[in-house]
């Protein structure tokens, strides 16, 4: 898996992408390995980039914003076609543990042929509170579960296997690239990580969670400044995800998620007041069932 390299996506958020990448250095990562693409930015993400880090990173600026799928892409080509035998991939709102990265190589190392590792990730806000380990299907049920373990008992946990870690924080093989391709740019946001996953563990590629490394999470800051476009695409995605990656026996039972699902979140919209997220979830939901029509 060496050498590493580290791609992360800024759109907008200069601090917090200058503090990811402050993080990824203390954790032992060379400069030269770390790749930041400014996703077509309206601020000046570059010029404050530039400014604290110079030329020792690779700094890829988009004219415009791809999403994180085709962001991701552009900072991962490179890192490949620099001779990257694997490739971290970090949300820029996220800071690194110090021992993150040895820790997920030497897991890699004592696992044998992996594909995809991920580490614990904690919110920022709440360092001691775990938001995500990985998740796993289920062969009766219609979505995946989250692995549920309690903190305490992390910092013992060998690593283990499961379906779907997040794009938030994965160390991917070069092999893996090579095999299925990169993100699919059709998830401009959201479900790419999960459909990146699906698509490894189809092709017979090991996803593993590693407990030990630990990093924390902003958790979407990006994504609560635009909230109506996010969660349009949070819904249309959904849809296409689970009609592409079938979970559970039967259809039914996904479209039955899906409905129950479209319900709770517009019940707890309205409950908040945020009017304005009604419209985007069902327009995302219509137009996602529209295009798997047009498929069918």
């Amino acid at each position: 898996m060496k050498p590493v390299y580290v791609v992360t996506l800024n759109w907008n958020l200069k601090e917090d992408t200058i503090a990811c990448v402050l993080s990824v250095l203390a954790a032992g990562a060379p400069m030269k390995h770390i790749i930041v693409v400014d996703n077509g930015s309206t601020d000046d993400s570059v010029e404050a980039i530039t400014a604290r880090f110079g030329h020792r990173l690779s700094l890829i600026t988009n004219t415009e914003n791809l999403g994180f799928a085709g962001g991701i892409n552009g900072g991962i080509q490179h890192a490949l076609q620099q001779g990257a035998a694997s490739v971290l991939i970090l949300n820029n709102d996220t800071v690194v543990d110090v021992q993150m990265i040895q820790t997920l190589l030497e897991a890699a190392e004592s696992l044998g042929a992996v594909g995809i590792l991920g580490p614990a990730i904690y919110y920022y806000d709440a360092p001691e509170r775990l938001w995500r380990l990985g998740d796993t299907r289920h062969r009766w049920l219609p979505m995946p579960t989250s692995v549920r373990l309690g903190v305490d008992s992390l910092a013992n946990s060998p690593p283990f296997q499961v379906d779907y870690v997040t794009g938030c924080g994965m160390l991917v093989s070069r092999e893996v690239f090579g095999h299925i391709g990169l993100f699919d740019t059709r998830y401009f946001m959201y479900f790419e990580d999960a459909d990146f996953c699906r698509r490894a563990r189809d092709a017979g590629y090991s996803v593993w969670c590693v407990p030990r490394a630990k990093m924390w999470h902003k958790v979407s800051l990006t994504a609560r400044r635009e909230k109506s476009v996010n969660r349009y695409h949070r819904a249309f995605n959904q849809v296409r995800f689970y009609h592409e990656h079938p979970h559970g026996p039967c259809p039914w039972m996904r479209d039955g998620y899906l409905f129950l699902k479209l319900i709770t979140t517009t019940l707890a919209d309205v409950f908040r007041r945020d009017w304005d997220l009604v419209h985007p979830l069902w327009k995302g939901t219509w137009d996602g069932y529209a295009e798997q029509r047009a498929q069918d």
